[in-house]
């Protein structure tokens, strides 16, 4: 009991700094104003995840995903053949341990293939649920230590809300979601990378998706993002190679498809809320 205690008083310090990152990000121009944009032709992330649920509701996960995109300005794992506009495969594997019906902290590696480069991601995480009225709203807070190959290696901090609420669609209840996701890159000490220029905020994600379950154990998630880079590039003069500074913002559409399937222990479905005697 003291250790769940402890653990739930540390994770009530994410759930304020998860919700004033993100109005920040959200209302604050400074951060995302920039002197330059480009935006990016549309990719297509498709994905899958199983879950395992334990009794007491905490569960692990496999998860699978494969970004595609037809511009052909991207490196493909293939020249041809169906692989041929995959531009990265990735493959996560976790466990999310549940406090209560509103704590939660977990744990996950992920490894991703490109053809450039490999990426391992190890990542904790702290997830906080609520209720306003009928919206549920979900703060999450993860750091990220990743690993490059052939580069160096960095860190990299998320913030995410999110809020749904529940709809019916014909026998089965739907839940529209929209989220708001801040990435802030964290580079190491290393002496080649102490002059890279950087922005406060380096990446954002607005995704809005659809949940729509089909049984108790299977469900689709079509979902739309968009996805905002926030550099700050080395600029060329005639003759003089300078860093200036320029801010450019990279606009990036997605679109895609999540299938999601649960097996409960003991094979029959059950709830996923925890049961408290009052």
């Amino acid at each position: 009991m003291r250790v769940e205690y402890l653990s739930v008083r540390w994770l009530t310090c994410y759930k304020y700094a998860v919700w004033v990152s993100f109005f920040y990000g959200l209302l604050t121009p400074a951060i995302v104003r920039a002197q330059a944009s480009t935006t990016r032709s549309a990719s297509y992330w498709p994905e899958w995840q199983v879950e395992y649920v334990l009794k007491n509701t905490s569960f692990f996960y496999f998860r699978n995903q494969y970004r595609h995109n037809a511009d052909h300005q991207f490196n493909y794992l293939q020249e041809s053949g169906l692989l041929k506009h995959l531009e990265r495969a990735q493959f996560r594997v976790g466990y999310e341990h549940v406090f209560t019906n509103h704590w939660s902290s977990g744990i996950s590696s992920s490894y991703a293939m490109e053809r450039t480069r490999n990426i391992l991601f190890n990542e904790i995480y702290a997830r906080h649920i609520g209720n306003l009225g009928k919206f549920r709203l979900a703060q999450r807070a993860s750091y990220e230590h990743i690993i490059r190959w052939p580069t160096n290696p960095s860190g990299r901090v998320r913030l995410r809300a999110d809020g749904d609420y529940n709809m019916k669609v014909g026998k089965r209840i739907a839940k529209p979601r929209v989220s708001y996701e801040l990435f802030f890159n964290l580079a190491y000490p290393l002496p080649e990378r102490n002059n890279k220029p950087e922005r406060l905020v380096d990446r954002s994600r607005l995704r809005l998706e659809l949940f729509y379950p089909f049984t108790e154990k299977f469900a689709v998630i079509p979902f739309f993002t968009e996805q905002v880079d926030f550099l700050k590039e080395e600029a060329d003069t005639p003759g003089k190679i300078t860093r200036t500074g320029v801010k450019r913002n990279i606009y990036s559409p997605i679109v895609g498809l999540d299938l999601r399937y649960v097996i409960f222990a003991d094979g029959l479905p059950f709830s996923r809320t925890i049961q408290t005697n009052k």
